[in-house]
């Protein structure tokens, strides 16, 4: 019988919820992204007759995988593996219910990162002098912009804010600079699981951040020069050495003040990767926008209020910026 966790691999949070799911309870790690987590699960219900306990960390719903995603763990309880679904994306009432009344084990909140859940439901009593999985859990919490939530300030007011400030740093630009190289994520899962250590003491983590910070510095003028804007809605780029989900935050730092919405894409075969973020002068919830919008356009995607994502086919890139700008207009 094993035990397998599948979790998100594309930032701390992601990879700190396997690291801890592993220490926990010695699971096989499977890193996947929103695009191909339906797939994973389904290899496993499809190949796998002995699994005992599967975890699913930090990967969100959209409309598109829901009813999938729902049929897939309740065929596997039906199998007789325990199964456990820990995330912090936006998931509605109807849904929630569902995934209980079927016999999943269902940990989630809005209010803290899929970590945060984990370590103050799994880990905080077990060896509450045990400091390391509290700051990994606070590095994840930063990268996701929730470190201000009841629990995680809590935790992260522990430590000196720019040692936090510091790991959570260099883990996530080793993570962004290795997305396409899952044996070192894997290895970093895997060392963070099993070893009394931190980021910046595995051994690539500081060259892999220096080389992803060398492209942020690169980035900076590019993105001054190819910025397009729509009014004080939106502004948005296509990224090219760097992540969507990156450049979307850089246009934010720089262009917040003034536009609601920031959004970057990238090319990733016939498909088009979209990040989309959120000032303090948007109101609406732009994770329940795009997932109608993309669906709309025959992709998916989701996510939180001001941090949010999309895939969808290249050819409607414009509609999809089209569309969140007609509904930022019309929005009083």
């Amino acid at each position: 019988m094993v035990k397998i966790c599948i979790s998100h691999k594309e930032d701390p949070d992601g990879i700190v919820s396997a690291c801890m799911i592993k220490h926990l309870y010695s699971t096989d790690v499977i890193l996947a992204d929103y695009s191909d987590f339906i797939q994973r699960i389904e290899e496993i219900y499809n190949g796998n007759n002995n699994v005992e306990h599967l975890f699913i960390c930090d990967l969100g719903l959209s409309k598109s995988n829901r009813d999938r995603f729902v049929n897939l763990l309740s065929n596997i309880v039906q199998k007789g593996a325990i199964v456990t679904y820990i995330d912090h994306h936006y998931l509605d009432e109807e849904c929630k219910r569902t995934l209980t009344n079927n016999g999943i084990r269902l940990m989630h909140t809005l209010d803290e990162c899929t970590s945060m859940i984990i370590y103050s439901n799994l880990l905080i009593n077990l060896r509450p002098d045990d400091h390391r999985f509290a700051i990994l859990a606070g590095c994840a919490a930063i990268i996701d912009e929730l470190s201000n939530r009841r629990f995680a300030s809590s935790i992260i007011s522990r430590y000196d804010k720019h040692f936090m400030e510091f790991e959570a740093t260099v883990l996530a630009y080793a993570i962004y600079n290795n997305q396409h190289n899952q044996e070192y994520l894997l290895t970093l899962v895997n060392r963070l699981a099993g070893e009394d250590i931190l980021p910046h003491a595995i051994e690539g983590v500081l060259d892999n951040a220096k080389v992803y910070a060398d492209k942020v510095s690169k980035n900076i003028n590019n993105i001054v020069k190819g910025v397009k804007r729509i009014k004080n809605n939106i502004v948005y780029i296509q990224a090219d050495d760097l992540s969507s989900s990156t450049i979307a935050n850089m246009l934010l730092a720089m262009y917040g003040n003034d536009v609601k919405v920031t959004i970057a894409y990238k090319q990733r075969g016939d498909k088009i990767v979209i990040s989309v973020r959120g000032s303090d002068l948007c109101k609406l919830h732009l994770g329940q926008i795009v997932s109608d919008i993309a669906l709309s356009l025959k992709g998916s995607g989701g996510g939180h209020d001001k941090a949010c994502g999309a895939m969808i086919p290249k050819e409607y890139l414009n509609q999809f910026i089209e569309k969140i700008n007609d509904i930022l207009e019309n929005y009083k």
